[in-house]
C-alpha cells in the first residue's frame, strides 16, 4: 500500500513539471498500445526516414516519450542487431520482460536528453503533442539533433488536431477540448511549427515530410479503427483531472462523444497525420566554423600588414 502511495506522490509531482495532461494509468497504456496498431495500419510501416537497411545492419536507437514502449518493443523484436533506448517521464514501460537490445530509462526531457552528443544514429519522436508547449518545441528538436550521430536520422511524428467535414456536436466537441488544451498552452496545430523549428535548425539542410489522409468511420476497417482510437482519446480527455481541473460545468461528455462518432460516420470526417524526416548534416556546420575561423584569422593578419605599413610609413628615413 505504501509503495502505491509513493508511486501516486512521485506521478503527482511529475504532472507539475511536466505538461502531458492526459491521466496516466492502464486504460491509457492500454489505448495507448491500441494508437500504435491503429497507426501501422495507416502508415503500414513504423517509421518513414529511410533507416532500415541500419536497423538489419545494427544502430542505436532513441525512442523518446516511448510511453508504455510499444513501438520500441516491436522493432527491437523485428531488428536483433539493433540497441534500441526508449525515454519517457513516466515508467510504465515494462522493467524485465524485454528483449535484450530494449532498454528504458525514466527521464524528463524538458531537462534535456541524458546523452552525449552523436550517440545515435536514429532519433524518434511520436504523439507528444500533450506533452510539450510551443516554447519547449524548438529546444527538444535541437536535443534530438544533438545527440544524433553525422549522418544519422531524426524522425517526429505528429496530428493536429484538426477534423475536416464535421457535424455540429464534433463542432462544439472539439471547441471545448480545444479551449482547454489552448489554456494550458498547448498548440494544436503543431505540423508548421515543428517545420519551422527543424527549418531553422542549420544541421538540417534538407528536410522530407510524408503525409497520410485518413477517413473516419465505417467506409474502411483503418477509418473504423481510428475512430474507434479518436473516440477512446477523447474520453480520456474529457476524464482528466489534469486538463478539466475546473469541471466540465454540466456537459455530458458520454452523449457528445456519441454524437461524435455518428456524425463522423455520416459526414465522411477526414483528418491528416504527418511525418517529418531529415539527416542530421553536422559535417557541413563543422566546415562553416572552420571557415568562418579561416576568414577571422585572415582579418587578423590583414590588421598586422595594415598596422605594419603604417608604422612604416611614420618611421624616418
Amino acid at each position: 500500500m505504501s509503495e502505491t502511495i509513493n508511486c501516486n506522490k512521485q506521478y503527482q509531482s511529475l504532472y507539475k513539471t511536466i505538461h502531458y495532461l492526459l491521466t496516466y494509468n492502464d486504460d491509457e497504456i492500454d489505448r495507448t498500445h491500441h494508437q500504435h496498431y491503429v497507426y501501422r495500419e495507416i502508415w503500414s510501416e513504423d517509421f518513414s526516414a529511410p533507416v532500415k537497411n541500419l536497423l538489419i545492419s545494427g544502430v542505436d536507437v532513441l525512442d523518446i516519450g516511448c510511453g508504455p514502449g510499444t513501438w520500441i518493443l516491436e522493432l527491437g523484436t523485428k531488428y536483433e542487431k539493433s540497441n534500441f533506448k526508449g525515454i519517457d517521464a513516466f515508467a510504465f514501460f515494462p522493467s524485465t520482460i524485454k528483449p535484450q537490445n530494449v532498454s528504458f530509462e525514466q527521464h524528463n526531457i524538458l531537462n534535456g536528453l541524458p546523452f552525449e552528443n552523436n550517440k545515435f544514429e536514429y532519433v524518434i519522436m511520436r504523439f507528444m503533442m500533450f506533452s510539450l508547449s510551443l516554447k519547449e518545441w524548438e529546444n527538444v528538436i535541437n536535443e534530438m539533433v544533438r545527440v544524433c550521430k553525422p549522418n544519422g536520422w531524426i524522425e517526429i511524428m505528429e496530428d493536429d488536431l484538426v477534423l475536416h467535414n464535421r457535424g455540429p456536436r464534433t463542432d462544439l466537441m472539439m471547441k471545448i477540448i480545444i479551449d482547454e488544451l489552448e489554456r494550458k498552452g498547448v498548440e494544436t496545430i503543431i505540423t508548421p511549427h515543428i517545420l519551422k523549428f527543424l527549418e531553422t535548425n542549420p544541421e538540417l539542410p534538407n528536410i522530407a515530410n510524408d503525409e497520410r489522409y485518413i477517413q473516419l468511420g465505417k467506409c474502411n476497417k483503418v477509418g473504423e479503427l481510428y475512430l474507434e482510437s479518436l473516440k477512446w482519446g477523447a474520453k480520456n480527455l474529457f476524464e482528466s483531472e489534469h486538463l478539466f481541473e475546473r469541471g466540465l460545468r454540466g456537459v455530458r461528455y458520454d452523449g457528445l462523444i456519441e454524437d461524435f462518432v455518428q456524425e463522423c460516420n455520416e459526414e465522411c470526417t477526414f483528418t491528416t497525420s504527418v511525418r517529418f524526416y531529415a539527416r542530421v548534416n553536422k559535417k557541413h556546420v563543422v566546415e562553416t566554423k572552420k571557415n568562418s575561423s579561416k576568414i577571422k584569422e585572415f582579418f587578423k593578419k590583414l590588421q598586422k600588414f595594415k598596422k605594419f605599413k603604417i608604422l612604416k610609413k611614420l618611421s624616418p628615413v
